[in-house]
């Protein structure tokens, strides 16, 4: 199989003297190009052409000439007199291409593009020179068309699929460009950009631990890259590697002092890690390295309740959430943060407008602001209710695995389902895992929507790889939580297949649960969370989905923890959970703001403090401004 030659397309070394046979004058004027001695370089080339005007090569080598030197008029020009001379010339169809891409005609590009593949379709540079233009020029789907012609040709090089993966990514089309960075990383293992951009892609996708393998596997690669370590650090502190993640962002900010990135990432590992007070310096760092950081806005307000002191960093926020070049998520966060901050100083009405807008910006950042499936997260709770019956569950019990280990802690989101880890992990029978994506991940290999129905060897296969996972997370320890809260759409599946498990469920004043959601600021947010209306229909689902549970599965493996209880009556419903777990009591479990556990949910502030009321009862605050959460009244 062939293979493109170096520095076609982009340099002067198009014009390689062993593929043009060029006169030696042209090779002298070549050198001085590549030498940047651009002068001597066009005094030669006009002096070729002033003796042999028909010359291609030396008019190809002068339109390039005047392309590096801003006189793209000029090179278009010299490039059009050469393709009349010679019409079938790839070098100069490559470098019109390009010209006519920045000039604003990408129509006449692509033809030119598509002409050299054409001349050279043994060539791959042929393909990625017209693909990288038009992904340059924000037309990746065009990009994948040609990527996708090379692959016939050239499916054994790496930076083929890396081109593929980018523009995979461009789309949106995640999976695939996993697909692809895993195809180029079997055949160049020792491919940076690769383990880089697959790891950023899997923490995007919550795979934490597939993101701590793809960090590892670039450090060994560059250990002295910042963007290596940085990687591997914030892929740490999301599986509770907060020490060893400080170490290494502490190495990457040795490298690179001014990296916005590395200082925010030390900045929230320390904050997971309790540590509010060493964190904030690093915080305010980044804003000056980078003033439109609206995670490090919303990490300095949530670390803490806003006074009147806060007034300055309150406008700064605000001023910042009007820069031009802010982008979406960036000013998300910032209006998170000053509905926060509003929140505390009791001007509710305005509080509610910024998070009105912080929830567009998130909207727009996160999903385009396509509307939440409904559709689809209807079919799901129509295929557990259906699929799985008390036969159904009856006849998966007696072949499931009888491990006692996995405790799930579930609810809707922003329940307290973070509050029950933390008191229950603080135990010492406990490990605290936090949230899994085990059965997330899986989920599609397993149940089928359609046909509203499951494999049960695959559920089964999936229950033991489950207790792998808890064994490497928390080895020897009689429980390990999972306090994914959504784990509640699959627990007949999990229970199924682990009938011994426990489940905690949490529950909380809806209409205080749902503004919960619509306040805060998600890592990685449910499509739902953006606006109110589909707040509430995956509000009434969820309680449609448990109601149904509550049916068919053993009443001893479900305990109900209402939020509001645990709040008023701490020591009683924590002995009552312990006592659910066949636990001895420890004293321990009663000062759950000292567990030193990672943790890294949007209630990482609150964990760390002691038990508070302020969240019972929040939603009378916005009363006049409840718009669809009002229909939750009867509920409440």
């Amino acid at each position: 199989m062939r293979r493109c030659r170096p520095g076609l397309a982009r340099t002067a070394s198009v014009t390689s003297s062993a593929k043009l046979q060029l006169a030696p004058q042209i090779t002298e004027a070549q050198v001085a190009y590549q030498n940047g001695d651009l002068r001597h370089a066009e005094k030669i080339l006009r002096s070729v052409l002033a003796i042999a005007p028909t010359n291609v090569d030396a008019t190809v080598l002068l339109a390039i000439l005047c392309a590096r030197t801003g006189k793209q008029s000029a090179a278009v020009i010299y490039l059009q007199n050469a393709l009349r001379i010679r019409p079938d010339c790839y070098e100069a169809h490559v470098a019109l291409s390009t010209l006519l891409f920045a000039q604003g005609n990408p129509e006449a590009a692509v033809k030119h593009g598509e002409r050299a593949i054409e001349i050279q379709p043994e060539e791959l540079e042929s393909y990625r020179h017209l693909a990288r233009d038009l992904t340059a020029h924000g037309r990746s789907a065009e990009a994948l068309t040609y990527l996708n012609q090379a692959l016939d040709r050239f499916n054994d090089d790496p930076l083929l699929y890396k081109d593929i993966a980018i523009n995979l990514t461009d789309l949106g089309k995640t999976s695939e460009a996993l697909a692809a960075w895993q195809n180029a990383l079997s055949l160049d293992p020792n491919l940076l950009i690769g383990w880089l951009k697959m790891g950023g892609i899997q923490i995007v996708e919550r795979r934490f631990d597939e993101a701590i393998l793809s960090g590892r596997e670039a450090v060994r690669i560059a250990p002295d890259s910042a963007d290596a370590l940085i990687l591997l650090g914030i892929s740490l502190v999301e599986r509770d590697g907060t020490r060893e993640a400080e170490r290494l962002l502490r190495r990457a900010l040795e490298i690179n002092p001014d990296e916005p990135i590395a200082v925010c990432a030390l900045a929230l590992a320390l904050q997971a890690h309790g540590k509010f007070e060493e964190a904030r310096p690093l915080l305010e760092q980044t804003i000056e390295l980078l003033p439109t950081n609206g995670q490090a806005y919303h990490a300095l307000v949530w670390g803490k309740k806003a006074t009147e002191e806060d007034q300055p960093l309150i406008q700064r926020i605000r001023s910042a959430s009007e820069i031009p070049n802010a982008g979406a998520l960036d000013k998300s966060y910032m209006h998170f943060a000053l509905g926060k901050a509003q929140e505390d100083l009791k001007d509710f009405e305005g509080a509610m407008t910024d998070y009105d807008r912080a929830n567009e910006y998130a909207a727009e950042a996160w999903y385009g602001n396509v509307p939440a499936n409904r559709e689809w997260y209807t079919r799901l709770v129509d295929t557990m209710i259906e699929a799985f019956t008390p036969s159904s569950l009856e006849a998966l019990q007696a072949k499931g695995l009888q491990s006692a280990k996995p405790l799930l802690i579930v609810g809707m989101i922003r329940s307290g389902t973070s509050l029950v880890e933390q008191v229950v992990s603080s135990h010492s029978a406990i490990y605290g895992a936090g949230e899994l994506m085990h059965w997330h991940e899986r989920a599609p290999d397993i149940f089928d929507l359609e046909a509203k129905s499951f494999d049960s060897e695959i559920l089964l296969r999936e229950a033991q790889s489950y207790l792998e996972l808890l064994e490497r997370l928390g080895p020897g320890s009689p429980f390990v939580t999972d306090k994914l809260p959504h784990n509640y759409s699959v627990l007949g599946p999990i229970l199924g297949a682990l009938p011994n498990a426990k489940v905690i469920h949490v529950r909380r004043n809806p209409i205080d649960n749902c503004l919960s959601i619509y306040t805060t600021a998600f890592n990685y947010p449910p499509d739902f969370a953006q606006r109110k209306e589909d707040i509430v229909f995956w509000y009434r689902q969820y309680e449609r989905l448990m109601a149904h549970w509550k049916t068919v599965l053993p009443a001893d493996s479900i305990l109900d923890v209402d939020y509001e209880d645990l709040v008023a009556n701490r020591e009683d419903v924590t002995r009552k959970m312990i006592e659910f777990l066949g636990l001895d009591w420890e004293d321990s479990c009663l000062h759950h703001e000292h567990n030193e556990r990672n943790v890294n949910t949007p209630s990482v502030w609150q964990v760390r403090q002691p038990i508070y009321k302020t969240s019972v009862e929040r939603w009378r605050k916005f009363e006049p401004w409840l718009g669809e959460f009002e229909q939750l009244c009867s509920h409440t």
